[in-house]
């Protein structure tokens, strides 16, 4: 289909994007841990948005020592 756009994650084209809009500059060495970090950070949430809710469902109560 010509001129669709993929609704997939790419790491690479986020920092590529990022990096001149922020002004800033990277080593080919932080570009790639970057990735790795931009790559895991989505599978964290892709986990967590994979878990169904219900309006109904609440959050857990706060913890205090």
């Amino acid at each position: 289909m010509a001129g669709a756009t993929s609704n997939a994650f790419d790491p690479e084209a986020v920092v590529d994007a990022l990096l001149p809009l922020l002004g800033l500059a990277a080593t080919p060495e932080s570009r790639a841990q970057t990735i790795v970090h931009l790559k895991i950070a989505a599978e964290h949430a892709r986990k967590l948005l994979s878990v169904p809710l219900d309006d109904s469902d609440e959050p857990a109560p706060v913890f205090k020592a």
